[in-house]
């Protein structure tokens, strides 16, 4: 398989990070195989939940999400291919869905979040968002849809795998 033809894709500032990166291996897999894969951005793996304005980030060993078999061919695919990312994570779009407003809290930044708060910044941007809180919210007051896969690299990377509707 060619790395190089995996650059074409990307731009440059895009190829000259990943240069030497296991991203590099598994954007040339996924070039070679038509399947639309990029880079979100760099973050270490999450160890919890994190819940971005209307994104939801969960630890894929922490998410009961149906994955597709078309999904779960390319997971395969990965590991065949000797590529061994640290992780994945389940990027659900997540609307609130509370049937009166939320009440405005003050801002808090536990010990965990301040860890946290890194890999949410750079995922959030990735994604196109702006953070405008840090708050995690509980589970039961979302609505997930559209999982996207995201394979954490070695070097933490985060590549989009795959989409889906649920």
């Amino acid at each position: 398989m060619n790395n190089h033809t995996s650059h074409h894709l990307l731009d440059k500032r895009q190829a000259d990070c990943i240069t030497g990166s296991q991203a590099q291996d598994f954007l040339a897999l996924g070039n070679f195989m038509g399947w639309q894969m990029r880079i979100i951005g760099q973050a270490p793996m999450l160890e919890e939940p994190v819940h971005l304005q209307n994104w939801l980030l969960i630890p894929a060993q922490q998410d009961s999400t149906r994955v597709p078999r078309r999904t779960l061919r390319r997971i395969q695919l990965l590991f065949a291919q000797g590529l061994r990312p640290q992780g994945f994570v389940v990027v659900h779009e997540a609307p609130m869905q509370l049937t009166a407003p939320a009440p405005v809290l003050p801002e808090r930044k536990p010990l965990e979040w301040q860890q946290a708060g890194n890999v949410a910044a750079t995922i959030a941007k990735g994604l196109g968002l702006l953070m405008l809180g840090s708050l995690l919210l509980p589970l039961g007051l979302l609505v997930v849809l559209d999982p996207i896969l995201i394979a954490v690299t070695q070097d933490n990377y985060w590549i989009e795998i795959d989409r889906w509707q649920v």
